[in-house]
């Protein structure tokens, strides 16, 4: 039993020499028994001993042996056993004509058995100190393996893969059937009191001035059958992504007898040997205090396979590891709880109006509402919200969130029969807003009581009816209770992968989609951002980005909520000065914005550069970030911009660069930002660069359609079965979403956007589509005109519509006649030309090309047809 126990994910070779340990201890006990107990006590230990000796040997056999070859090897195997018997028949009867005792006997055999031990041991190393190891290991960590049978049972094996912590070396012997010999680098194997026991593992010294010598030696154990183990980043990470594999091992595994198996180890960037921050090591524990981590194995490779390949490959383990680790997670509101229960007066989130609460308040709120809302929206399963980046807003959310609710953050900007629209395709009955963020939005022009009229529930009203005593109540609840009980009585049964929010886009292409996300979306995509961010702990999230934006949602609201970090909110991101205001007051390190708002920062005279002195990240994402943005920002407040990519249907963080680090035994520059790129892929997150038509996988460095795989990719479109097929594709086992956007991945993984697929123009983060933009003309002009709508560059929302057209009409008629449409201003064509004609194919269709072409001529002032009407 204990044997098998031990062999949960392989037969564990390892025990054999405990056994025959235990063999040499009870013979020498037999020696000196005295005494009934003495003797049963030795029995025991014989019978036990001989059991995990013999065991995991017979199943060796049989496990190592063919099917055609079973019966043979058995026999085999039998008849050695028989001769061996004999011979210590034969022996015995030498023993008794010498007159040798019984007591001598046994210390003899002892004797004879321990030299098989040590033997064992001597062969069996690793295996015998992973079984010595595993003990003291499985106090703070679970092990998990995926794929051990991709591991072949004889022959040579180069097994490469991820390099997340010091201990990784030992985590993938433990999951390794077979001994495996490490690579090391040469400055720490010289260490003078670590080099005996490296040279009894049979570590292979590699770098500077010994690398030639090391393939070579790899090169030879490969040949030999061993299976050798190499970490090609060369390092070990510093930020839980999967760098550059470099190209060394070729040399070694081209031309041998072996296979590759990639391999990826999940669950070890934030234990206490690794890079990692201590707060991040603190809060990516389990809730028992055990590090669960998981090894996945992939099918093997050719010898002659390429490092970008390899990578590939790791990075697909890593997106099925992924999908074991959420099943673990719950929902974004019970790891609030937890990590509020265990500091509650820390600081967790402060508004523009001064609110400032620590997490004492926000648990006594969150109650109070829940009391207050306890009747409200029984039988509805959406509930609408429309607040801007607040206090308020994160709570309402979470409070939703805790009722087991559908949050539906509405967008306010959007034209008032889109935002009806989007209300009456959710269900919405009841939306949460403030009369304050009400008339707010009627002085900017967006009339909503009366649009929404029957359905707000305005939160002044529900303060009314909370009195001082219900204050002191949820405080004391907050204070007394413990966190299950909190979550007994107050949290619904809500499940990882049950839906949690839909967000409706713009409508650009007419009536706007509802995407839903589900908890595991959301939670991956927190985990994703928590690897990469690796909080100490001290980290305050400006939170700008309105919460009806997947980036303002996710990244800005639960992700801080969810890993125990504070967050300073600003209502209205163009507000310059507001914004600096918060980051200069509250310290805000890592803040998000577009490089429309990153402009606005670099261009306000109110802003000093010693606002922002102590952010450390700078993350822009939902458009294209302008160089020149980059460099004014740098300049003025001394804080890079680190581009990023993501769409609302992945939650929305697919890809990130951040800072190079200069690696300090070698003083070699990692690369983890390139110029151009919008960074490496996240945790669990795979890019597939395909043709657009046929969907067949290009080659590093081909430009084609960009499908993002990953678990924080939507669960489809709300009540849109048809646009949800369109939007996803699943390939090899993997859920793909298509983003609609042409770019390429590097060898070292860096993808990299150069074009759109459709014709979408992308302003100020929102996408708009220039096929609907132009029926919605035509629904305007009727057949007066030809034209043609098009995007170019714009250097202050990263692209801009232009429109081209042929006919009688002037740029001023037609400037205005759409202007007095109902097409949304954001929709509307930033400029107008009249053209004497406008450019078609040999066809009769438009061509696309040559019209984005004369437009940007036009655009520049290099063009001489025509002037821009401004719309």
């Amino acid at each position: 039993a204990l044997a098998g126990s031990y062999s949960k994910n392989h037969i564990e070779m390892g025990i054999v020499p405990f056994g025959a340990l235990g063999l040499f201890a009870s013979l020498l006990m037999f020696a000196q028994g005295s005494s009934a107990a003495f003797m049963t006590l030795a029995s025991f230990l014989f019978g036990f001993s001989g059991g995990i000796f013999i065991v995991p040997l017979n199943a060796n056999i049989q496990f190592f042996t063919s099917e055609e070859q079973m019966g043979r090897t058995l026999a085999g195997s039998n008849f050695i056993q028989n001769i061996f018997m004999a011979a210590f028949l034969l022996l015995a009867m030498a023993f008794s004509i010498f007159a040798v005792s019984t007591p001598e006997i046994f210390v003899i055999t002892s004797f004879s058995v321990l030299i098989c031990a040590l033997v064992a041991i001597k062969y069996l190393p690793h295996l015998f100190a992973r079984l010595l190891i595993m003990p003291f290991f499985r106090i703070g960590y679970t092990i998990n393996v995926d794929g051990v049978e991709n591991i072949p049972q004889k022959g040579g094996v180069l097994l490469l893969g991820n390099h997340m912590s010091w201990i990784d070396w030992a985590v993938l012997q433990m999951a390794s059937p077979r001994p495996i010999r490490f690579a090391m680098h040469k400055s720490f194997y010289e260490i003078w009191y670590l080099k005996w026991l490296l040279n009894l593992f049979d570590v292979i010294p590699i770098g500077a001035g010994a690398s030639k010598s090391a393939l070579e030696k790899i090169r030879e154990c490969l040949d030999a059958g061993d299976v050798v183990a190499l970490f090609p980043e060369g390092h070990i990470s510093y930020n839980g992504q999967i760098d550059e594999f470099a190209h060394g091992y070729e040399i070694a595994a081209s031309d041998t007898n072996s296979v590759i198996v990639p391999f990826y180890l999940r669950g070890l960037w934030g234990s206490s040997f690794s890079r990692a921050q201590k707060y991040y090591q603190k809060i990516s524990r389990k809730i028992d205090g055990k590090r669960a981590i998981r090894v996945s194995f992939g099918a093997p490779l050719a010898p002659e396979t390429k490092a970008p390949q390899v990578r590939e490959k790791v990075v697909e383990l890593s997106f099925f590891s992924w999908a074991e680790y959420l099943k673990t997670l719950e929902p974004m509101q019970f790891s609030w709880l937890k990590h509020a229960k265990a500091d509650l007066f820390k600081r967790s989130m402060v508004d523009s109006t001064g609110a400032d609460l620590n997490n004492l308040k926000v648990i006594a709120t969150v109650l109070v509402f829940l009391s207050k809302f306890k009747f409200s929206f029984l039988k509805e399963r959406n509930v609408g919200v429309i607040l801007p980046s607040s206090v308020m807003g994160s709570i309402i959310n979470l409070m939703l969130f805790i009722r087991g609710k559908i949050s539906v953050n509405l967008n306010y900007t959007l034209s008032e029969q889109n935002l009806i629209g989007c209300a009456d395709k959710a269900g919405l009955r009841s939306i949460i807003t403030s009369r304050q963020f009400i008339a707010k939005l009627k002085a900017r022009g967006f009339e909503l009581e009366e649009s929404l009229k029957g359905r707000l529930i305005y939160l002044e009203d529900v303060a009314q009816g909370i009195s001082k005593a219900d204050k002191i109540c949820a405080m004391l609840k907050a204070i007394l209770m413990p966190r299950w009980l909190l979550e007994l009585i107050y949290f619904r049964d809500v499940r990882i992968d049950d839906d949690a929010t839909i967000l409706f886009s713009s409508g650009s292409e007419g009536t706007p989609k509802g995407i839903v996300l589900t908890h595991k979306n959301i939670m991956a995509n927190i985990k994703q951002i928590s690897e990469i961010v690796n909080t100490d702990g001290n980290d305050v999230i400006l939170a700008s980005l309105p919460i009806f934006h997947s980036f303002g949602l996710t990244a800005a609201t639960f992700f801080p909520l969810s890993e125990g970090i504070a967050s300073a909110h600003v209502p209205d991101p163009t507000d310059a000065f507001a914004v600096g205001k918060m980051v200069a007051k509250y310290h805000a390190t890592i803040m998000f914005g577009t490089s429309t708002f990153f402009r606005l920062y670099t261009k306000n005279k109110k802003l000093n550069p010693l606002m922002f002195s102590t952010i450390r990240y700078a993350i822009a994402g939902a458009e294209k970030l302008n160089a020149a943005v980059k460099r004014e920002f740098k300049m003025k407040f001394g804080v890079e911009i680190y581009e990023g990519y993501g769409t609302t249907e992945t939650s929305p963080v697919v890809s990130v660069n951040t800072a190079n680090v200069l690696e300090p035994e070698f003083f070699k520059e990692l690369v983890f930002s390139k110029e151009g790129s919008v960074g490496l892929p996240t945790a669990g997150t795979i890019i597939r660069i395909c043709d657009p038509t046929s969907l067949e996988k290009l080659e590093n460095g081909q430009a084609g359609l960009i499908l993002i795989g990953g678990h924080q990719v939507m669960k489809g479109y709300y009540l849109d079965e048809e646009r949800t097929k369109e939007a996803i594709v699943e390939l090899d086992g993997v859920r793909y979403y298509n983003s609609g956007d042409i770019g390429f991945l590097d060898e070292a993984g860096f993808l990299t956007i150069t074009d759109r697929l459709s014709r979408f123009a992308k302003i100020g983060g929102e996408m708009i589509s220039l096929g609907a933009l132009e029926a919605q003309i035509s629904a305007v002009l009727g057949d007066e005109v030809t034209f043609v709508c098009t995007n170019v560059a714009d250097e202050k929302k990263g692209e801009q519509v232009v429109m081209l057209f042929s006919g009688e009409m002037s740029e001023e008629d037609v400037a205005a006649r759409i202007r007095a449409s109902a097409i949304p201003s954001i929709m509307q064509p930033s400029k107008i030309y009249k053209v004497e004609a406008v450019p078609v194919l040999g066809t009769g269709k438009v061509d696309f090309k040559s019209s984005k072409k004369l437009a940007a001529q036009l655009v520049a002032g290099e063009g001489n047809l025509g002037t821009a009407e401004e719309a």
